[in-house]
């Protein structure tokens, strides 16, 4: 008889037997991540004195943790059972796995219109890599067909309810698009639903902002990080139930840009979907500048595929960047600022960074290139739309129509210059768009690679992508950029060059 009984549910995995502490110690800590800050938190919190600084997502008994449900017993996210069977080998342990999950019978025949879309074969692996493994993340850069992989995992599982988590409402309608493009019941486009952003239509397939979710769920939103500004405000009082028994009763749900996840707010998602046996998350960045990438893993499982922006480039599937770094260094006096002030007065309030943005941005644009400028706030993207007089500043706070008729001039190369706040992130598709320049700094790996993607889609004509970012000499700014530097290069087939104006 085995010492260890693991009974695996969708979300957490119980521990029946008796574990010795050692054991015990080994899991919370490869269990568990180290917060941001932690060394402070402990010298200047008293009560903390013999905190180890490690945040565990192991739970026994009533002791408080940050883990995804509390319960009696020892538990942990069933996304990082192979984590525990790894420990367990290494101590000799024997164990059983018992599954005690729900599961679906019924099947909708699906399949995909590959008359839309001719599948690659790398496309083709992954989703039947997910199909089988049940869960897990699959990294894919931009243009490697996310949404496609999305569809065909959601097809070959024939499982409904699904969802299709997105992070805003600019994401909303262009995911719903290409699921009922691809997806077809009978030889017929499926109906597929969408919950935020004024819509709520529930089907079958739903796709959902992650904001509505949490409302749905009376959870409170938190912001993935500070430089996330889009809001959905839509009004759910008449329909709160029907959401809240979907996202309960899924069989399946897909995250897209997953790295949210870790956020508090979609940790609040992952726990209220009790009935999904098949998740997924999708990301070209599936980790986090927090250490707290684990909490993906606990959701999700391990990485199951990992289509680079490298390889895409070598399959002439994106085309190859050129970034270039121009150093700033008007920047004195800064030592004893907070960096609020600093932020303000060394990029939002830099003339001479400012003037070279403009420059750059008109020069491009007088060669024939589509050019978008991307800030972190508003009054930066003002101070800027004013400096460059025809172009365009797109922010949170413009109607979704809006935002959409210019995404289509955009498309059309009817827009030369584009200044947007960070709305343009993750998941908009402008292929023509060939030129890009980072105003806004910034310390996020995730977003720096989201940020050079919007480039990198071919289109016809199009020859290569040029970057330009800052190397900003004042305190915090350079620690970034050269974070910024150290992430481009995880790429081989990403051309670094330093310039100077």
């Amino acid at each position: 008889m085995s010492d260890i009984t693991l009974k695996v549910d969708h979300n957490v995995t119980y521990i029946e037997g008796t574990l010795n502490q050692s054991v015990y110690a080994h899991l919370r800590k490869s269990l568990g991540y180290r917060s941001e800050n932690a060394q402070w938190m402990i010298r200047s919190k008293p009560w903390m004195k013999n905190w180890d600084g490690i945040i565990t997502t192991l739970c026994r008994g009533k002791r408080w943790c940050k883990c995804f449900v509390r319960k009696e017993g020892t538990h942990f996210p069933s996304g990082l059972l192979s984590v525990v069977k790894h420990i367990f080998g290494e101590y000799s342990i024997s164990y059983d796995i018992i599954d005690i999950r729900s599961k679906s019978i019924e099947k909708k025949e699906y399949t995909i219109d590959e008359k839309e879309f001719e599948p690659r074969q790398y496309q083709i692996d992954v989703i039947d890599k997910a199909v089988a493994k049940q869960r897990g993340v699959v990294k894919a850069a931009t243009a490697s067909g996310k949404t496609f992989v999305a569809a065909g995992i959601i097809a070959k599982l024939g499982k409904t309810p699904f969802i299709f988590y997105v992070t805003s409402k600019d994401l909303l309608k262009q995911a719903h698009d290409e699921l009922e493009r691809f997806i077809r019941c009978q030889g017929f486009p499926v109906e597929v639903g969408m919950v935020g952003g004024g819509h709520k239509d529930i089907q079958d397939i739903t796709v959902m902002t992650n904001q509505t979710a949490v409302r749905a769920l009376d959870g409170k939103y938190k912001k993935y990080d500070e430089e996330e500004n889009g809001k959905d405000n839509t009004d759910i009082d008449d329909i709160k139930t029907e959401i809240k028994h979907l996202i309960m009763s899924a069989k399946g749900l897909i995250f897209d840009e997953c790295q949210h996840v870790a956020s508090e707010t979609a940790q609040i998602i992952a726990d209220a979907s009790v009935s999904a046996q098949y998740r997924y998350g999708l990301s070209g960045t599936p980790y986090r500048d927090k250490g707290d990438d684990i909490l993906i893993d606990a959701c999700f499982g391990r990485c199951i595929a990992d289509i680079s922006a490298s390889f895409l480039i070598k399959q002439g599937y994106l085309v190859k960047p050129e970034i270039f770094f121009i150093p700033i260094k008007n920047m004195k006096g800064f030592k004893k600022s907070t960096y609020q002030e600093i932020y303000k007065y060394a990029i939002v309030e830099n003339t001479l960074r400012n003037e070279h943005i403009s420059k750059i941005a008109k020069t491009m644009r007088d060669n024939g290139r589509i050019v978008l400028i991307l800030c972190k706030h508003i009054p930066h993207g003002n101070l800027l739309h004013k400096l460059i007089p025809d172009s365009i500043f797109l922010h949170g706070s413009i109607s979704s129509k809006k935002r959409k008729e210019h995404l289509d001039r955009m498309r059309n190369r009817e827009a030369s210059i584009t200044i947007s706040s960070v709305i343009f992130d993750e998941g908009i598709d402008v292929r023509p768009l060939d030129t890009l320049i980072l105003a806004g700094s910034g310390k996020s790996s995730t977003r720096a690679l989201q940020r050079i993607g919007r480039t990198l889609r071919p289109y016809p004509g199009k020859k290569d992508a040029l970057v330009v970012d800052f190397e900003d000499h004042c305190r915090y700014m350079l620690s970034h950029s050269k974070k910024r530097r150290k992430i481009y290069q995880t790429e081989p087939e990403f051309v670094i060059k330093d310039l100077d104006m």
